[in-house]
């Protein structure tokens, strides 16, 4: 009896290492598409909300918006507040990017419209033939149009720790090339992602009115983060388990996540 228990116990720890085999041999041979796919699969819609800081203090807000249709992905953002560029006096400013992508998550297009009274910008960008993508012209900012190949796929500095982090387990160390479009510079960048730290953050989730009328914490919860090095442009940011933004700094300028009341209408009453 002893001798045929052993032998099931044997078959079965057998069985259970050639499946772990087959599945890692199958996880390792998986195409780029079939990776993001699977990715896609786990995006979750949701909308975060920040304060954006330069040295300290806030001067403004901003929105990301990711949600799900029957055919594809799409990420809004906006910003608002008073931006300074270089030495020139503060503007007020608006900001509103969106991007489409197919539910494998293949960019299929994007638009940008700041709005500002000196050197408003405007762009369009669609993607062609899946290792090509065209900015059209425009003539309120006389810049021509431009076409840019890339290493497939290519995302946008929003979507690009989505899918980093969804790609793999968040393991410090971890690192993969990606194809950005940057839109700084318009043009298609290859950064290396890496995961170099993890940490714990404490995180405003909901506000309330305080005495002297304005909005304050109502409460707190707390996220678990990991650090994503480089980033294009000195970009510091921490993101959680699905790849949206914590906390992020570039420069003087900071973004935290918190409540919407924080984030918008206190700087609303400024």
């Amino acid at each position: 009896m002893t001798s045929k228990r052993g032998a099931v116990a044997v078959l079965v720890l057998v069985l259970w290492i050639a499946g772990m085999a087959m599945m890692v041999h199958r996880n390792a041979n998986r195409s780029e598409a079939q990776q993001l796919a699977e990715a896609a699969l786990r995006v979750q819609p949701a909308t975060f909300y920040y304060a954006i800081e330069r040295d300290g203090e806030q001067i403004g807000a901003a929105s990301s918006a990711l949600d799900t249709t029957a055919n594809s992905l799409v990420i809004e953002e906006y910003f608002v507040g008073d931006y300074r560029s270089g030495t020139a006096s503060a503007e007020r400013t608006s900001a509103r990017w969106q991007t489409r992508l197919t539910r494998g998550l293949h960019l299929i297009d994007l638009n940008a419209d700041v709005a500002r009274p000196t050197k408003p910008f405007s762009m369009n960008a669609t993607v062609q033939e899946d290792t090509a993508i065209f900015i059209a012209g425009k003539k309120a900012t006389r810049r021509p149009p431009a076409r840019y190949t890339f290493t497939a796929p290519l995302f946008t500095p929003t979507i690009a720790p989505v899918v980093f982090m969804l790609g793999g387990a968040p393991k410090i160390g971890r690192s993969q090339a990606i194809s950005v479009f940057d839109p700084m510079t318009r043009s298609v960048l290859r950064p290396t992602l890496r995961i170099g730290a993890e940490s714990l953050f404490t995180v405003v989730d909901s506000a309330r009115l305080d005495q002297s009328g304005a909005w304050t914490v109502a409460h707190r919860d707390t996220v678990r983060a990991w650090r994503i090095e480089g980033a294009p442009h000195g970009l510091d940011a921490w993101v959680d388990a699905e790849g949206r933004i914590v906390a992020a700094r570039a420069g003087s300028f900071s973004a935290t996540r918190t409540a919407f009341e924080i984030a918008f209408k206190n700087s609303k009453a400024k």
